[in-house]
This record gives C-alpha cells, sequence and structure tokens, in this order.
C-alpha cells in the first residue's frame, strides 16, 4: 500500500486528494492527510537510499543537469522555487533530484562540490563558479543551440535553415553511429573523422555571416548563442562517453514538470525535500528499466530491518544491492517489459518516417 501511493503520486503524478477519491469508489476510506504522512514517512525512510544514489551519480565521469520551476505555499502568495535533476553516466544510471528555494549557481555547485569531469548543461550562467574550479569541463547542448535557429526561422528563413542543415548533418551522424553501436574510443574516433570537418565549416559560416545581422533580432541572438558556446558544443567530440545533447537531464526534468500541473504546488521547503526523494527513487527505477512497484515494495520490506541493524551495531548498512540496477540482476523478472515495447515501437515510428523521407526524396 505505501508502494502503491507513493508511486501513484511521485510516479502517475496522482495527487492525493484524487487518490483518496479512486479508494473510496473501492469502498476504502482513506483521508489525503493520512496519505499525506504515509508519503512524508516512506521519503524519510528512503533518505539513505537516496544519499546512495547521490554518491553514486557524484562519481560518475559524465553528469547531465538541468532545472525546472515548482511553487510552494507561502504566505501572502506561493513561491518561485526549483527542483534540480542530476543524471549519471552508464556507470552510475540513476536520476537524482534536489529541491532549492532559489535558481542560483550555489545549489549546483554544493551538490558538485567533490565531482570531477564532464557537465553536461545548457548555458545558465550559474553552472559557471562550477566550471571555475578547474575540476569540472563545460558540454553544452546542441539541441538547445538548435532552438535558436528554429525560432529564427520565420524571420532569416535562408540563415536558419543552413544552420539548421549544419546542425542536422551531425544528428544524422550519430543516428549512423548508433545503429553501429559505436562506443567509447571508437565513437570518439567516428566524431573526429566526420563531425569535425562539419563543425568546421559551420565555423566558417557562422563568422562570415554573423556580421551581417542585427544582434537583438532573433538570428542575432542564434549567432550569440552559437558562437558563444562554440567550444563547448563541439566537446562532445573529444570522448565518446559523451552526448551531443543534454536530452537526456531534460527527459528526467519533465517528471516534476508534469507532476505540478497536478500537484500544483509543495506544501513546505521540507515536502519539497521529501518530494525530491521520492522522485529521485522512481526516475531511477524507470531509468534503470526496472518495473517502479516491484522493487519500490520490495525495498521497502527490506530497508527497515537494514536501518534497524544501525543501532545494534553502529555500521551504515551496504544498500548496493537494493539500488535498483543491481536489484534488477538478481530479479530479472521484474524488467520494466511495458518501456520496452515503448521503445521498439518508437524505433519502428523513425524508421518508417526515414524510409518516407528517402522515398520522397527519391
Amino acid at each position: 500500500m505505501l508502494a502503491h501511493t507513493t508511486l501513484s503520486k511521485y510516479g502517475d503524478y496522482l495527487p492525493l486528494y484524487r487518490q483518496e477519491d479512486i479508494l473510496s469508489r473501492s469502498g476504502i476510506i482513506i483521508r489525503r492527510s493520512t496519505l499525506c504522512d504515509w508519503i512524508a514517512a516512506v521519503a524519510d525512510l528512503l533518505t539513505p537510499m537516496y544519499n546512495a544514489m547521490c554518491h553514486r551519480v557524484r562519481r560518475s565521469r559524465v553528469i547531465h543537469t538541468d532545472d525546472t520551476g515548482v511553487k510552494m505555499l507561502a504566505e501572502g502568495q506561493c513561491q518561485n522555487c526549483k527542483f534540480w535533476t542530476y543524471v549519471g553516466d552508464d556507470a552510475n544510471p540513476f536520476a537524482v533530484y534536489e529541491f532549492s528555494l532559489t535558481r542560483e549557481g550555489e545549489n549546483p555547485s554544493r551538490f558538485l562540490e567533490d565531482f570531477e569531469g564532464y557537465l553536461q548543461a545548457d548555458a545558465f550562467s550559474g553552472y559557471d563558479q562550477v566550471y571555475a574550479k578547474g575540476k569540472v569541463i563545460e558540454v553544452a547542448c546542441m539541441a538547445h543551440c538548435r532552438r535558436y535557429w528554429w525560432e529564427a526561422k520565420e524571420t532569416d528563413s535562408r540563415r536558419a535553415h543552413e544552420a539548421i542543415s549544419y546542425i542536422a548533418r551531425l544528428y544524422t551522424l550519430e543516428s549512423q553511429f548508433e545503429k553501429s553501436q559505436l562506443k567509447g574510443d571508437a565513437l570518439r574516433d567516428a566524431r573526429q573523422k566526420h563531425a569535425l570537418p562539419i563543425l568546421t565549416n559551420f565555423e566558417s559560416w557562422l563568422t562570415k555571416e554573423h556580421a551581417n545581422v542585427l544582434p537583438k533580432s532573433p538570428v542575432g541572438k542564434a549567432f550569440t548563442y552559437t558562437l558563444n558556446q562554440w567550444q563547448a558544443l563541439c566537446r562532445y567530440t573529444q570522448d565518446g562517453a559523451l552526448e551531443i545533447d543534454n536530452n537526456i537531464a531534460e527527459r528526467m526534468v519533465k517528471l516534476p514538470a508534469i507532476g505540478r500541473k497536478n500537484w500544483l504546488f509543495v506544501g513546505s521547503e521540507n515536502g519539497g525535500d521529501r518530494a525530491a526523494i521520492l522522485l529521485s527513487v522512481i526516475a531511477s527505477a524507470k531509468l534503470c528499466k526496472v518495473e517502479p512497484w516491484a522493487w519500490l515494495n520490495a525495498v521497502l520490506k527490506e530497508l527497515p530491518i537494514r536501518m534497524a541493524a544501525i543501532t545494534a551495531s553502529d555500521i551504515p548498512p551496504d544498500l548496493s544491492d537494493l539500488l535498483p540496477d543491481a536489484w534488477l540482476k538478481n530479479n530479472p523478472k521484474h524488467r520494466w517489459q511495458i518501456d520496452d515495447i515503448r521503445q521498439v515501437e518508437r524505433k519502428r515510428s523513425r524508421l518508417q518516417k526515414s524510409s518516407k523521407r528517402k522515398n520522397l526524396g527519391g
């Protein structure tokens, strides 16, 4: 019941008053205040799991990050707050969230204080203090860059479409590399051979055309953004562990974004912190291809036993086998099959669209 209530709110985005209604239709009367107490207790219990996931994410070679807004109840009117997401690499496949009262650079700086590696993010200036320490290398997002050009196509169609065509060629290469299952050094070498010449020509075109546009026009803003981020935009070609864009973090940040449309707000700072914990454990389960209810149900049974052992031994419990990636290896029957089905359908749809474009071009 605890797993179902938690997953319904933070995986299916059902506010507690809706869950109260759903239960009542089956003749089960559980007031939302009781459900709220359960949610708070589950978040407190799962805090050691959350901390273990955060530790693993910080051990990554590459971290993807993004943020989204959420309102918090406050006297007078709601306060604008933030959820930040941090997504680890393949060796640490977790998505963790942090709640903050403001959107300031001190928030990612605190979370990433001990991190060394690549940080893939948008051009938010708050990350500059993270890069300033010299331990974290900036990697920009080509998808963000493309959006600026897409917004400019109505006012300067020729230049916008020419820039988009350069970016489209880079993404076509990435699709081919993925189809060939290139990884690591092989992927890096392929990008150096095939993507760098396109980037070089793109840079030459940008330098040539930049002087002929109004700086504050939509296309002028696209030029400025692209040139200012150029080194970071090209950095993905230097390491096969990097991505061309930050889309994985943007997909993960959609979870609290969809949630806020249903919950509307968090009740307090403590409520925001607890929401971040529960979003983290459910998002990480999905990212690891684990059926989230089965995993959460098992964890809520086992974790209290492990935590009780602390008082007897004063030795922190080892929770590594309960983390979703390790747990799935020991419980393969609980793989999240519906996600596999959706991925096959999406791949089939992409192939059909690609085939259709080729036929039209022919």
